[in-house]
């Protein structure tokens, strides 16, 4: 009898695909032969031989590369460390489960091996120990159980070690010779953080006392709000948050970093713009660098992968600079756009800096109308004063004008 966990997720698999599929303007006939296909595609036997081909393409990991450059190719690293009682929060000390990355199209057959059966294990746990059960499972006609749990065992296979230039690299001392190490992020660790943080923060007790205090007459309660201050949001991946990880997909992109105390500063008064924040805010020479690195990739004129990044870092180098400028904006009290001095600030403009309008930055069904105007705007900025700043600006061609404006595109997130 097939475990029920197994039934439910190629149900949840077929009916995906009829919802992809069909259409309300779809006939009898054409809904009748998408639930054929559906039934075939995602009948056990076929689920098995293609998802187990598929294994191959993806990578069971502790510590994945693409968190320190999404452009890093390594092998798959799995820490295996020993959990002792130092006091020290890291791999090992920490329970999480191993992360994956690979071809993010190949995604659903991590979620199949990941599957709990009715004894509370997973079928990558009944592969692993090559359990009666799940050959009792896998054992039907026209799939060879033998070589599907290999193929799917390929997942957790690393070959030969490797690192990348793109990964920081560190010369560690080792008495009169040297390791040279490639830091990894693990990243089971990194969203335990985030899952601990969330529990804290949104725990029941905690949103029972934020209701009762919205009340005009509260009742009384025992206990207190518990909260984590000065949080910083880490994002991963961009718009295509599953390129980097599987966990880092489940979790939005979007990881926690708790609060470093720098030294106490005073921070610098800062005036809003009053017409246009790029004409009021933005000094050129505050890019200057981006300017002239921009300029020497045009003089190169080298169209190959390597310069094409560079390209697109120095874009997203500016558009930092400018995040920053705006953070320091936002940091005035909410409501400051409201005052007369105010008027000509154009309204997307105040969307865009007055926490005021927080809660349309974080309605995507609100917000597109700004992020929009930003990124068109910032695009003419960029290049019309790359232009003013760069006499021998004639090598900047249209194509490269549309790629700044894709590249501004792709990070719309960064934009909010």
């Amino acid at each position: 009898m097939q475990d029920k966990a197994i039934s439910d997720f190629l149900e949840s698999k077929k009916q995906d695909f009829l919802k992809k599929h069909v259409k309300g303007t779809s006939s009898d006939e054409e809904q009748h032969q998408y639930l054929l296909d559906a039934e075939e595609r995602f009948s056990l036997t076929n689920w098995l031989l293609d998802a187990s081909n598929r294994a191959g393409q993806l990578s069971l990991t502790s510590h994945p590369a693409k968190f320190i450059h999404p452009n890093a190719k390594v092998s798959s690293i799995l820490a295996d460390t020993m959990k002792r009682a130092d006091g020290l929060l890291r791999s090992g000390n920490v329970q999480v489960e191993l992360d994956v990355f690979g071809n993010a199209a190949a995604l659903d057959v991590e979620k199949f091996l990941r599957v709990i059966l009715q004894d509370g294990n997973t079928i990558l746990h009944h592969l692993e120990q090559h359990t009666p059960y799940i050959q009792e499972q896998f054992s039907i006609q026209g799939v060879d159980y033998a070589s599907i749990r290999d193929n799917f065992l390929k997942i957790k296979q690393s070959g030969v070690q490797q690192t990348s230039e793109k990964i920081k690299q560190v010369y560690f001392p080792v008495g009169d010779d040297y390791h040279l190490l490639s830091i990894l992020n693990p990243s089971g660790v990194i969203y335990k953080l985030k899952e601990r943080i969330n529990a804290l923060r949104f725990s029941d007790s905690n949103k029972a006392l934020r209701e009762e205090m919205k009340k005009a007459k509260p009742s009384s309660m025992q206990g207190k709000i518990e909260d984590i201050f000065g949080l910083a949001a880490i994002g991963y991946g961009g718009t295509k948050p599953q390129n980097i990880s599987t966990l880092n997909n489940q979790n939005g992109g979007v990881s926690l970093a708790l609060l470093s105390l720098p030294p106490t500063l005073e921070k610098r008064k800062l005036q809003p713009p009053k017409t246009d924040f790029f004409e009021n805010c933005l000094w050129s020479g505050l890019f200057q660098h981006d300017f002239d690195a921009f300029h020497q990739v045009l003089v190169w004129r080298k169209n190959n992968k390597d310069i094409r990044e560079m390209r697109d870092d120095i874009v997203l180098n500016a558009m930092s600079r400018l995040q920053r400028l705006v953070a320091r904006i936002r940091d005035i009290p909410a409501g400051w756009s409201d005052s007369e001095s105010y008027n000509g600030l154009l309204h997307w403009q105040k969307i865009w800096l007055d926490e005021k309008y927080t809660q349309i930055r974080h309605d995507k069904m609100q917000n597109a109308d700004y992020i929009n105007q930003v990124q068109s705007y910032f695009s003419h900025w960029f290049i019309g004063q790359y232009k003013l700043t760069i006499k021998d600006n004639k090598l900047l061609g249209d194509d490269d004008i549309e790629h700044i404006k894709q590249v501004l595109g792709n990070e719309r997130e960064v934009l909010q």
